[in-house]
C-alpha cells in the first residue's frame, strides 16, 4: 500500500504507535483518577481545564506548523505525549493530574491537528479512502492497547494495585518515545515554511476562512459538548455506575468500541459516497440517537450493543467525510492555520462537556449519556447550510 521509505509508510507506523498508546492512556486514566480519590466533579474540571488550553494551542500550533514545518511539531508532540503519560502515576493530587493532562492533551491534539495535513500533503488523490484506512488502523491498535491494559491489570494486581497503573502508563508512554525518535530520524520534510516568524494573536478569534469551514466548526462546537459528556472520563465509569459491571466488562466494551470505528473506516472509501453533505448529517444524527437511547436499556450487554453502534454506522461514516471537507476547503497557503482553527473552534465544546457530565453523573448515571446524545443530534443543524454540490462532493471523495 505504501512504498518503503515514503512519508506515508512512516505516518502509518507512527499512527499505530500512537493508537496503541492512546488505547492504554484513555482507558486507564479515569480509573487511576478514581484510585487516587478524585471526585466526578473534579474529574470534570481536569478534563475541562485541559480543553481550555487545547483550544488556544490547536489554532496556534496549526499556524506554527505553517512556519516551522510539520516535522518538528509532530515529532515534539509525540515525545511530550510519551513523557507526560509516563509521569501520570507520580501525580497523586488533583492539581498535578490537571497539569499533566493539560500538557499531554495539548501535545496529543497538536499531533491530531497536523496528522491529516501531512497525509493530505503526501497524497491528495483518494484522500477520503486514505484517511479512513489510516485512522482505521490506528483505532485497531487502540483496541489492542486496551487489551494490553487488561493483561497488565491481571498480572500486576488489578485496578486497586498501584503497580498496575505504573506498568500501564510506562507502556503507553514508552511506545510514543520510540515513535518520536523514529519520526524525527525518518520524516522527509517537503513543506516550505512561510517567511513570517510568528502566528498573529488575532488569528485566535479570526473566522476568515471558507464559509463551509465555519459551519463545520460551529457544528463541531455543539457536537463536542455532547461527545465529551459520554466519551471523556465518564464513558468507562458509566457501565460500572449504571450496572455494577466489572473492569473486565468495560475493557471489552472499549475494545469493541475501537473495532466498531475501525471497521467502517477501512471500507468507507469504497462506498462510492456521492452526496457527502447528507451522509455527514446522517452519520452525526445516528450517533446521537444511539447514545441517547443506550442508558435506558436495562441489560448491560444490550445497552452496550446499542451504544457501540454509534461508531459502526455513525462516526465511521461522518469522521472521514469531515476530514476530507476540512482539507478541501482549507487554503494551500495557510492549511495548518485553517485546520487548526476549525478543530479548535469545534473543541470549545470539550471545555463544557466534562463539567456538565460531572454534575449530571452526581444526580443520575443515565443523564450524561442521554443529554450527550440529544446535543449530538442538535449538532447537525449547521450542516444543513453547507454549500456542497453533488459533483463537488464526488470530487472531494475521489
Amino acid at each position: 500500500m505504501f512504498k518503503k521509505g515514503s512519508n506515508l509508510r512512516l505516518i502509518l507506523i507512527v499512527s499505530l504507535f500512537f493508537g496503541l498508546s492512546t488505547g492504554v492512556y484513555e482507558f486507564v486514566l479515569p480509573y487511576y483518577l478514581k484510585y487516587i480519590h478524585v471526585s466526578y466533579v473534579n474529574m470534570g474540571w481536569i478534563y475541562a481545564i485541559s480543553a481550555v488550553v487545547v483550544l488556544v494551542a490547536r489554532i496556534y500550533m496549526g499556524g506554527l506548523s505553517d512556519i516551522l514545518g510539520r516535522k518538528k511539531l509532530y515529532g515534539w508532540a509525540l515525545g511530550i505525549c510519551g513523557a507526560t503519560t509516563m509521569m501520570i502515576p507520580y501525580g497523586t493530587t488533583y492539581v498535578l493530574q490537571t497539569i499533566l493532562k493539560t500538557i499531554r492533551d495539548t501535545a496529543g491534539l497538536t499531533r491530531e491537528t497536523i496528522h491529516p495535513i501531512v497525509i493530505y500533503e503526501a497524497q491528495k488523490t483518494g484522500f477520503l479512502n486514505l484517511i479512513g484506512k489510516l485512522r482505521g488502523m490506528e483505532f485497531l491498535l487502540q483496541a489492542l492497547g486496551t487489551i494490553l491494559t487488561w493483561w497488565v491489570f491481571s498480572t500486576m494486581g488489578g485496578q486497586n494495585n498501584y503497580n498496575s497503573y505504573l506498568g500501564n502508563f510506562a507502556l503507553g508512554g514508552g511506545i510514543l518515545i520510540i515513535g518520536c525518535i523514529w519520526w524525527l530520524m525518518s520524516f522527509k520534510e517537503d513543506w516550505k515554511p512561510e517567511k513570517q516568524a510568528v502566528v498573529p494573536l488575532r488569528e485566535l478569534i479570526n473566522l476568515d476562512m471558507h464559509p463551509n469551514l465555519v459551519l463545520i466548526a460551529m457544528s463541531g462546537m455543539i457536537f463536542a459538548i455532547g461527545l465529551q459528556m459520554s466519551h471523556s472520563f465518564y464513558m468507562n465509569l458509566f457501565f460500572t455506575e449504571r450496572f455494577g459491571s466489572t473492569t473486565d466488562f468495560t475493557i471489552w466494551v472499549n475494545v469493541v468500541h475501537r473495532l466498531t470505528l475501525a471497521l467502517p473506516l477501512f471500507f468507507v472509501g469504497h462506498f462510492n459516497l456521492k452526496n457527502l453533505k447528507w451522509w455527514y448529517i446522517f452519520g452525526v444524527a445516528f450517533q446521537g440517537l444511539t447514545i441517547a437511547i443506550s442508558p435506558f436499556i436495562n441489560s448491560p450487554v444490550l445497552s452496550a450493543s446499542v451504544y457501540l453502534s454509534h461508531d459502526l454506522i455513525g462516526a465511521g461514516i461522518w469522521s472521514p467525510i469531515q476530514a476530507t471537507l476540512i482539507q478541501k476547503f482549507s487554503s494551500d497557503e495557510k492549511r495548518g492555520l485553517d485546520v487548526g482553527k476549525v478543530l479548535a473552534w469545534g473543541s470549545i465544546g470539550a471545555i463544557f462537556g466534562p463539567l456538565i457530565a460531572g454534575r449530571l453523573a452526581a444526580e443520575s448515571s443515565k443523564l450524561p449519556f442521554f443529554i450527550s446524545g440529544i446535543l449530538i443530534i442538535v449538532a447537525v443543524t449547521p450542516l444543513f447550510f453547507l454549500k456542497l454540490s453533488r459533483d463537488e462532493g464526488a470530487k472531494a471523495a475521489a
